[in-house]
């Protein structure tokens, strides 16, 4: 009697079907140790950004601490078509993961079906004040991301 409702379930296999909508509207914090071991590349045309961002406190010898937001920029697309993965602090783009990140991060997120999800960082801006004598300021941004990536769900 039950057969008819359960009939066609034997077809669907014992492997389970990646869904990435589960993942939608999920905000996570990746965990860090508090070193800020990994600094971003691609950031050099982006010191107006980052200034914005880091203002008074970014310079001279200041450190700001502030929250990131980890993105694949599609639009930017790097080694075959996969998307660079950008780095937003306040809505504003300041820099990239370096390549051998951003796959691996690619892969993290496919592997845990969390591509929809917003992924958060604590980011430093640190303002190399050599640079300002001979003309505008030059920023490095660190992200404190432990390897392997760690995460614990977050509420904004």
């Amino acid at each position: 009697m039950l057969d008819r409702y359960f009939k066609g379930l034997h077809l669907a296999g014992s492997r389970a079907v990646p869904d990435d909508s589960a993942s939608e509207g999920l905000r996570l914090l990746l965990h860090g140790r508090d070193d800020f071991p990994l600094e971003l590349v691609r950031t050099s045309r982006r010191h107006s950004e980052i200034h914005e961002v880091a203002g008074q406190s970014g310079c001279p010898g200041r450190d700001h601490r502030c929250v990131a937001v980890l993105a694949i920029d599609r639009e930017r697309s790097g080694r075959a078509g996969r998307g660079d993965v950008g780095v937003f602090v306040d809505g504003g783009l300041v820099g990239y993961l370096p390549g051998y990140l951003s796959t691996q991060y690619r892969e993290w997120l496919h592997a845990w079906n969390l591509s929809r999800a917003v992924v958060h960082c604590r980011a430093l801006i640190q303002c190399d004040c050599a640079s300002s004598a001979s003309g505008p300021a030059g920023y490095r941004v660190k992200l404190d991301v432990e390897m392997p990536f760690r995460m614990t769900t977050i509420q904004l």
